[in-house]
């Protein structure tokens, strides 16, 4: 029986490869216990329920978007992995989250708060929104129906005006980044008035729009912004900072069109009316005083050569309205044919996005350190932490040593200088 008993450092590196490739990826909801933040910036603690716990470690290279603090419930996100010197396994933390609509609202109140002080909420700085907006932004998912209502309102109110929209991620890893970077993207730009905004949804599904990035994002934009997030009882952070509110989506692309295709022809037909009635009081005052000066035959030719010129201006007036009219049907066609050919440029811009990720991706394996593990290499660290190659060890020092297939955890007995020194001679 002895020849086939091990080690417990190769039963515990045994169990380590079967949890490893059992649970390469879990998310697990628990309260925190025995938090700690070690002055190393690494963070310890425990996931604990009413039937089991679990250690955890995250470590510093990886920040919580919210303050961890025990008693917190919470949904971390890792891989299993196994601590050798106590053999026991453990969670190595990649990110979390609070868990539970109670533990979002708390973060929010606080956030909230601390935006406030800040003055991110202040109706000092608020902006009123352009009349005639000629070219409006909006960004939203590419996918949801809030793009459709805000389309086919702006299209039934101002047909004439150009919109243009950046696709995002509305929920989710990476969304509130996503949306963050499109109202930069749209600074530059010649646009009047931005829209961003989603669908309704749980305080989950909306978190993106409460996350400090948007905020800052919203704050600092130079265009004036509608937020248009969830619906009329949801009350998001970007509502708060953004210079106006609106209820739905559909509400937001009526408040950035204020002035409407009716109104525009409404002034045009009283403009016409109230100028030809100017006209005639103008003529009939002057019709007054050239009798006083001439006989009945030269106020007869005055006259005639004035409703001449009369019935040329009337006729040109009334020429002018079917020619705007023709005008609006004109543009509206074009807004039909940009709605037409909308979905195939986003599916090509779409398609355009997933190559470019893909080559970032390429790029990102090909840096990747871990790849070299497979030629032969391994990485030497300490806590979780690589030990760069100028970094010297030192006796009695503890380190795991990575391989392709297998982690090793060593003690350092002694180190011996390899560099090699060159004396200027080839």
């Amino acid at each position: 029986m002895s020849n086939d008993a091990v080690s417990v450092a190769e039963l515990t590196a045994s169990i380590r490869d079967v949890l490893q490739q059992s649970f390469l990826d879990v998310a697990v909801v628990g309260e925190i216990s025995n938090y700690k933040h070690h002055s190393s910036g690494h963070r310890y603690f425990t996931l604990k329920d009413d039937e089991a716990s679990i250690a955890c470690v995250m470590w510093r290279t990886r920040v919580p978007s919210f303050a961890m603090e025990d008693g917190a419930q919470t949904i971390v996100f890792g891989k299993l992995t196994v601590y050798p010197p106590q053999g026991k396994y453990q969670i190595d933390v990649t990110a979390v989250r609070p868990a539970g609509a109670g533990s979002l609202q708390r973060i929010l109140e606080e956030r909230k708060r601390e935006l406030a002080r800040r003055g991110f909420f202040d109706w000092q700085r608020k902006r009123r929104l352009p009349d005639l907006p000629m070219t409006i932004g909006v960004v939203t998912s590419a996918t949801g129906a809030a793009l459709q209502d805000i389309l086919s309102t702006i299209a039934s109110r101002f047909p004439i005006a150009h919109v243009i929209v950046r696709p995002t991620l509305v929920q989710g890893q990476g969304a509130a980044e996503d949306i963050a970077m499109a109202i930069a993207e749209f600074q530059p730009a010649n646009v009047d008035v931005l829209i961003i905004g989603r669908g309704g949804g749980s305080i989950e599904d909306l978190w993106a729009f409460n996350e400090l990035v948007v905020a800052e994002a919203v704050f600092n934009s130079r265009i004036p912004i509608i937020s248009a997030v969830g619906h009329e009882t949801d009350e998001t952070i970007s509502d708060l900072v953004a210079d106006v509110r609106a209820a739905t989506p559909t509400h937001a692309a009526v408040l950035a069109t204020p002035v409407t295709r009716d109104d525009m022809m409404t002034v045009v037909a009283e403009l016409r009316s109230r100028s030809i009635d100017a006209m005639s009081r103008v003529l009939t005052n002057l019709l007054g005083t050239v009798a006083l000066f001439l006989d009945g035959a030269g106020a007869r030719r005055i006259l005639e050569r004035i409703m001449a010129r009369t019935q040329r201006i009337d006729d040109l007036v009334t020429r002018f309205e079917p020619a705007l009219r023709r005008h609006v049907a004109m543009t509206r066609l074009r807004v039909d044919d940009i709605e037409r050919r909308l979905p195939r440029s986003m599916q090509q811009r779409i398609t355009a996005y997933r190559a470019s990720v893909d080559r970032v991706s390429a790029v990102c394996a090909a840096l990747n350190p871990l790849s070299n593990l497979r030629r032969g290499f391994a990485i030497v660290e300490t806590d979780g932490v690589f030990i760069k190659p100028d970094e010297a060890l030192k006796p009695g020092q503890r380190v795991t040593i990575r391989r392709a297939f297998d982690i090793s955890t060593a003690t350092i007995e002694s180190t011996t200088n390899t560099s090699l020194h060159h004396d200027g001679q080839h």
